[in-house]
């Protein structure tokens, strides 16, 4: 089994060397990133429903470890694609993408349920679950600059003026984009809260996603709008932080999901009972994440097991968070 990936992983290298080495290369790469990251060149979806199909073997996987295992190699694949090829924008967010989701579902997720004795390892996987989002954060930001020249200085900045007249131009062909920047700028953020270099841009990220809620609030069932929930939740009231902002981030996230993503409930359950110390609700929050059927949405089935497991996690350590009386 291992000597058939290798020649597997053989083959696609060997491609890559042939379409380098040929007078073809340009269009070839250009037609090879398209469909494997289901969008051109400028970033727009070649076709959506073709696009979910090609994600499914990754994002229907009912076993989390298989994907643990398979994810550094698709994702390492990917980043080869891109060198190949990093002016196409539909790489780079397929490639920023995969970045994330390994950095969430597979390093900060893991390293979240270590026992609280391997405090060492579980900072060390922190970092490199920091260092992926990082690279993610990169990687969108060379989208935005082909679109908005100027753009990453601006949100890098302190210029506030400046910040809100790029975040103004954004519209709904760039909601994906800003999506998938928010996401890995404030989830590196959120594993080194006091990093000078990321604390200062917090507004930036934030301002993005808001704008971005605003062009599509339904946006991959109110997927925006959990990270915001958490964001609006856990943050000083200095740096964006507001309980009444986290309570309508939650309303209007339950609504965009119709209920059935338990990412939702989870972030409901951490952010806001948490610091509430509403056990109650923790509770009935992660009763109704543990109720959703993974198999009701193939397209969602491997983040529903591996948020599921989180919320066993948070069942089972209650007592890390809330101080019962006898």
């Amino acid at each position: 089994m291992i000597q058939k990936k290798l020649r597997f992983l053989a083959l696609i290298f060997a491609s890559l060397i042939f379409l380098s080495c040929t007078s073809i290369q340009k269009t070839a790469m250009n037609s090879l990133a398209s469909n494997l990251s289901g969008a051109d060149k400028k970033g727009k979806a070649l076709n959506k429903k073709n696009n979910e199909n090609l994600m499914l073997p990754l994002t229907g996987e009912t076993d989390s470890i298989l994907m643990a295992d398979f994810f550094p190699t698709a994702l390492k694949l990917y980043e080869i694609l891109h060198a190949q090829n990093p002016e196409h924008q539909g790489l780079s967010l397929m490639t920023a993408s995969l970045s994330v989701m390994y950095a969430n579902a597979f390093i900060q997720h893991k390293a979240e349920m270590l026992p609280q004795e391997a405090y060492l390892l579980q900072n060390a996987e922190f970092q490199r679950a920091k260092m992926h989002y990082l690279r993610a954060r990169n990687l969108v930001f060379s989208v935005f600059e082909q679109r908005y020249p100027g753009f990453s200085k601006a949100l890098l900045g302190f210029d506030i003026d400046a910040i809100e007249n790029y975040v103004a131009r954004l519209k709904q062909s760039d909601v994906e984009a800003a999506y998938w920047l928010g996401a890995a700028w404030l989830g590196a953020w959120s594993l080194d809260p006091l990093d000078t270099s990321l604390l200062p841009t917090v507004h930036s990220a934030v301002r993005l996603l808001e704008k971005a809620a605003l062009l599509e609030p339904d946006y991959n069932e109110g997927a925006i709008w959990t990270i915001l929930l958490s964001f609006y939740a856990s943050a000083p009231a200095d740096f964006g932080g507001d309980t009444e902002r986290a309570y309508y981030a939650y309303e209007k996230a339950l609504e965009a999901s119709s209920g059935k993503s338990p990412g939702v409930y989870i972030a409901y359950a951490e952010s806001i009972c948490v610091a509430a110390q509403d056990a109650e609700g923790f509770i009935d929050a992660l009763q109704k994440a543990l109720a959703i059927d993974a198999n009701e949405n193939p397209a969602t089935r491997l983040q529903t097991i591996i948020a599921q497991e989180k919320a066993n996690y948070l069942m089972d350590t209650i007592d890390y968070y809330f101080l019962f009386w006898d």
